[in-house]
């Protein structure tokens, strides 16, 4: 069975609840602390921090009690800065206590990631460079990628190693892996058979780190033994259905020994976003038409064995988009799905392959990664009203009943994380420079 990220002491990472985006290797995105636990008589309240323009406040991490960290970069637009940064804030009221140098990108814009290593410090992607952060935001070391990309993400090994990938859009073209260990000195370089845009996931297994990444149309599987990463040639799997016009998929979760995923990651706004020149004068255009016609599928993946896979349509309403994965629950066996171009967000009950039970739904337009408290069962999801305003919004999980919302202060979500806090909270960031806590009142 899948371990939990949530339960587990994940060698690698600092002993926090929320030490790298998504929570832990394997995206769960499922919390350990204890949940919101709103009440019939609270409610939820929002708080806004407005950053400098031309910033892209991305995720946050926690490291020890009270310790929390805000990676970010260059917004998309005219400015020619593509520096990326990272703040420690206070937590409560979001103003900075100190922050990194600036950090250089090669010239690339995106989001990038940090994480807390089990050193102790702040391993942070950005373009083409990784750098290590102590505690007080001070480089300790800096390693520029040889691949000239933006890269998209990374994950820390069981023996303490970190892996990162670029991103490729273009089906012609081949990304690359680079492995770094602690010091950042390199110790590996796989590239692939084929291009890659979304972030990817990683589950250990018998001693071996598996890591699972999409391709334009099909899942695959690399394996990481004594500080190498080859091709598992016995596992892959197609996400692609004969005589749809469907678009390439983002992240996987790993639970219940299955890798889930949404297909049709691929809009206008992604594809500006992406052919942003090294000097970022591509221009994010959000909900922006789709490219593709057919409906948002969900996959499952069988991680023992790739023939087990299957799809079904949430929704069934044409031209679908996502720009962030879904939600799988493996202790309730729920999954949460979503389509952030026409709207739609609900939750289904797996049973088994081919048996997915519907357990609600709602016409909301979900955008940004979904996030799970374990204990409670409290789902934070986005409400987004219309362009410009949206809520962030605590639903059971089980029934989709609503516990809670708040109006976060912060603007256009563009599948940007959501963190827990320390007391009864949780943060949001989005893309155009605002970031938000909110808090049980």
């Amino acid at each position: 069975m899948t371990a939990s990220d949530y339960l587990s002491r994940l060698s690698g990472y600092y002993p926090s609840p929320w030490p790298a985006e998504c929570g832990g290797p394997r995206r769960q995105k499922i919390v350990s602390s204890p949940g919101l636990n709103i009440q019939p008589d609270e409610h939820l309240v929002g708080h806004a921090r407005i950053l400098e323009p031309g910033r892209w406040p991305v995720m946050f991490v926690q490291r020890a009690k009270g310790e929390l960290y805000l990676q970010g970069g260059s917004s998309f637009g005219e400015s020619e800065d593509t520096s990326g940064w990272v703040e420690q804030l206070d937590p409560l009221s979001l103003e900075p206590i100190r922050r990194s140098p600036d950090l250089p990108s090669g010239g690339h814009k995106w989001c990038g990631a940090i994480c807390v290593h089990e050193n102790g410090d702040l391993y942070v992607v950005n373009g083409t460079y990784v750098h290590r952060l102590n505690p007080q935001l001070e480089i300790v070391a800096e390693h520029r990628l040889a691949a000239n990309n933006a890269h998209n993400g990374h994950v820390v090994f069981s023996d303490g190693n970190i892996v990162t990938k670029d991103i490729r859009d273009d089906i012609t073209k081949r990304s690359v892996f680079t492995v770094l260990d602690p010091d950042l000195n390199l110790v590996d370089v796989f590239e692939c058979p084929w291009n890659s845009v979304g972030r990817f996931s990683s589950d250990r297994q018998d001693g071996v780190d598996y890591l699972y990444v999409t391709s334009n149309d099909v899942i695959h599987r690399l394996q990481y033994i004594s500080g190498r990463l080859t091709l598992d040639d016995s596992w892959s799997a197609s996400y692609r259905v004969d005589g749809e016009d469907s678009g390439y998929a983002w992240d996987s979760s790993i639970g219940d020994d299955c890798a889930w995923f949404m297909d049709n990651g691929e809009s206008q706004s992604t594809i500006n976003m992406l052919a942003a020149s090294p000097t970022g004068t591509g221009q994010a255009m959000p909900l922006a038409p789709p490219v593709h016609t057919a409906p948002v599928r969900v996959w499952r993946v069988s991680t023992i064995d790739s023939s087990d896979c299957e799809s079904f349509v949430p929704f069934a309403t044409p031209s679908g988009h996502i720009v962030s994965p879904p939600l799988y629950d493996q202790d309730r066996h729920i999954l949460v799905a979503f389509d952030s171009q026409n709207g739609g967000i609900g939750a289904w009950r797996y049973e088994g392959p081919g048996s997915f039970i519907p357990l609600w739904k709602k016409e909301w337009r979900n955008a940004n990664q979904l996030t799970l408290y374990a204990d409670t069962g409290e789902l934070i999801v986005d409400h987004v009203l219309k362009m410009g305003e949206w809520d962030a919004v605590v639903l059971d999980i089980e029934t989709g009943n609503e516990r809670g919302r708040a109006d976060t202060g912060c603007f256009m979500p563009m599948g940007m994380w959501y963190t827990p806090g320390f007391e009864r909270d949780f943060y949001t960031s989005t893309a155009v420079g605002r970031i938000g806590r909110v808090s049980v009142a």
